[in-house]
């Protein structure tokens, strides 16, 4: 890991009226990484308090991840799960696209597939 690059960069955004955690990736996701943006993950949640957040996920310039970083992020999505309205996935890749299908089987999440961010609409989370 570069140290003077985040991956992923992780920010509290404001999309199409909703207050969003979005996680923009970059190349690779190590499980390095991964155990990097769980810490900095918690520290978004712990500001929330009880109120559950969207989560975004841009992955279109993610070129894949391993297996163990997987498992960190799986099993950071079971505990946090509480605080989850939704995640929505960018992404135009099949490989991330069946990473996080199989993920969200094993933590029972709502997760919306999307090819751009222009596809994101909140109407169906009410």
């Amino acid at each position: 890991m570069t140290d003077n690059i985040l991956n992923p960069i992780i920010e509290l955004v404001s999309f199409k009226g909703e207050d969003c955690l979005k996680f923009t990736f970059t190349g690779y996701f190590s499980a390095k990484y991964a155990e990097f943006a769980v810490a900095e993950w918690r520290e978004y949640f712990e500001t929330l308090g009880n109120d559950k957040v969207v989560v975004i996920w841009d992955s279109v310039n993610m070129t894949g991840f391993d297996l163990k970083a997987q498992k960190i992020w799986q099993k950071e999505l079971k505990e946090l799960k509480g605080q989850i309205k939704c995640v929505w996935l960018i992404t135009n890749s099949k490989i991330i696209r069946v990473g996080a299908k199989l993920m969200s089987v094993f933590t029972n999440y709502c997760l919306k597939v999307v090819d751009t961010p222009d596809n994101i609409t909140f109407s169906i989370l009410l």
